[in-house]
Order: structure tokens, then C-alpha cells, then sequence
């Protein structure tokens, strides 16, 4: 596998580019974003989506972690699959819906295998541009904003992520081409730092 790390500079333009609604945006400090491929690797080698992500957690040893999403934008069996999965491993979870279509989940996990657990029931979602967020605290909130959708601008109760506090989240990219690290942490506040987090003979110079 091959891992390349870059950093976005404009936070403006990415927090936009990625449907972002943040609270306390003045104090996020870095954005990086990581891609990782598998093409040159053998057919043995070759690690799933959830499996980059359950070892990336495993590396920073921070549980435990967040995983927030729209349980809306699954099908019924997804669905069935992710509160079932729950339930048998016995995680605490919450559902909030902002109105009749829209549901939101957010799980908490306490070790990589139940990570990995859950990332196999509901990844899946980010593949098809999902609302999918992996935190380091429960930051995922919901507000009343302004927002325009569909050309109409009103006011709605949407998922916005807390950034008040010291926090770092993970917003999987479209079609889970990248992932995205926002942080107002020391820990993550330099190239070399979000390097440490996977094998050096991976990453990309």
C-alpha cells in the first residue's frame, strides 16, 4: 500500500468544498488530507478501507472514538445490519432525527475490533458521498442554520461539528478517494507528526 499526505491550507475552501458545518471554525488549526493505494501491492497485501482506518486508530491509541453518520443514507438491511451489530457488541449509541427523512447515528467504540465491526456494517455509505465523521470526541452536535438546499435557503436542524474544545475528527472523502484530518491539536499540527501515524516505507515522498 502507498499513503500520500498532504495539507490543505485553505481551510475556507475545504471546510466548504467538503459540506463542513462547524462550530468554533477560528480555532481549527491544520486540515491534511491521506490517500492510500493498493494497485502495486500483491493480492495478499492488500487492506480494506475499513482496515486503513481501524489500524490508523489502533496507531494513535486515543479511544474512545466517534462514528457519526447519516443512518438515512443506507438501505433498510444496512440499516438492520448497524443497529444489530450494535446491539451484539454492546455500544453505546444515540439517534437524532432532523426531520422525517433524516436520521443520524453516532456510535461509541472503545477498541479496534469493534471498529473495524462497525466500519464493515456502514463505510459503505461514504462511497456514495454519505455524511460519515470519525472523531476523537463526541463533537457532532445539531443546530438550527440558515442553509441553502435545493436553491431554497430557510432555516433547519443540521449536523455541525463542535470545534470549540481540543478535538480531531476524520471526514471520509467523496467516494472514499481521501480522508481528511481537522484538528486544533498540537498532536496534528505538522506533516511529520500525521507521518508518524503510518509505516514509513508506505508513505509517499
Amino acid at each position: 500500500m502507498h499513503i500520500y499526505i498532504e495539507e490543505k491550507l485553505d481551510h475556507v475552501k475545504t471546510i466548504k468544498e467538503y459540506y463542513v458545518v462547524m462550530k468554533g471554525q477560528e480555532r481549527l488549526k491544520t486540515i491534511f488530507s491521506f490517500e492510500y493505494y493498493n494497485e502495486d501491492s500483491n493480492e495478499d497485501e492488500i487492506i480494506s478501507d475499513e482496515e486503513v482506518l481501524t489500524q490508523l486508530f489502533t496507531r494513535l491509541n486515543r479511544f474512545p472514538v466517534y462514528l457519526s453518520f447519516g443512518l438515512h443514507e443506507l438501505t433498510d438491511s444496512g440499516i438492520e445490519d448497524v443497529i444489530s451489530t450494535v446491539k451484539q457488541r454492546k455500544l453505546l449509541y444515540t439517534q437524532t432525527s432532523v426531520n422525517k427523512r433524516e436520521t443520524y447515528m453516532i456510535i461509541e467504540v472503545n477498541q479496534p475490533e469493534d471498529l473495524l465491526q462497525v466500519l464493515e456494517k456502514s463505510l459503505s455509505l461514504a462511497s456514495y458521498n454519505g455524511y460519515y465523521l470519525i472523531s476523537l470526541t463526541n463533537l457532532l452536535k445539531f443546530e438550527t442554520r440558515r442553509t441553502r438546499r435545493w436553491f431554497v435557503k430557510k432555516e433547519r436542524l443540521v449536523p455541525v461539528v463542535d470545534m470549540t474544545e481540543p478535538t480531531t475528527f476524520l471526514k471520509i472523502g467523496f467516494d472514499l478517494e481521501n480522508v481528511l484530518i481537522f484538528s486544533n491539536e498540537a498532536c496534528f499540527d505538522a506533516l511529520e507528526k500525521i507521518e508518524a501515524f503510518f509505516p514509513e516505507d508506505e508513505i509517499e515522498q
